[in-house]
């Protein structure tokens, strides 16, 4: 009996630390061994507990300082997996399997989730439809990205042609939305 395998409909936003990127600089490693590289996805200090499920992660978005730094589509090896198991021990971490994202292109130097100082856990999940696909690219006009996208804390605020606000939340978040009376121009 095969099992079922949820299909991918998160990304996984990466901490990828000044030391770490230094790395591919340095020529130690190149951009897909720092962005794919070996996460952890277990919750906290625990060993059964993961904070996220690697066979829902679509994206993964290499993340600094609050920039999106790269952007990789997680596709099947030549043997099929997405990703795989590195290390010994409870502790493994998971390295996945991918390359440089086409569809969310336009989300490279976007604002991307930050990390507070001291925040242990260096991955977080986001939904696959909080990043900007290349579609909802800026226009020409406007080529700053930051205003059509915004992330605040872990929500992202999404602004679409023809005025279409999106928020998404995490579920501990509240949101409230007012309107405001549309301004009177006197000459």
């Amino acid at each position: 009996m095969s099992e079922e395998r949820p299909e991918p409909d998160q990304a996984l936003a990466v901490n990828v630390s000044r030391r770490r990127w230094r790395e591919i600089t340095a020529g130690h490693g190149t951009e897909a061994d720092v962005v794919l590289g070996a996460w952890s996805p277990w919750k906290g200090g625990s060993t059964t507990i993961r904070h996220f499920d690697p066979d829902r992660i679509a994206v993964i978005v290499a993340c600094r300082r609050g920039e999106t730094m790269a952007v990789y589509d997680v596709l099947p090896s030549p043997d099929g997996q997405r990703w795989h198991w590195v290390g010994d021990g409870p502790r493994r971490r998971i390295v996945f399997h991918g390359q440089p994202s086409t569809r969310f292109a336009a989300q490279l130097r976007a604002p991307a989730p930050t990390w507070k100082a001291g925040e242990g856990n260096p991955v977080k999940v986001i939904g696959l439809g909080d990043l900007l696909q290349d579609d909802e690219a800026p226009e020409r006009d406007n080529p700053d990205p930051q205003q059509r996208h915004a992330v605040i804390g872990q929500a992202v605020v999404a602004l679409a042609d023809g005025g279409h606000l999106t928020v998404s939340v995490p579920p501990e978040y509240s949101v409230t939305v007012t309107t405001r009376t549309p301004r009177v121009r006197s000459h």
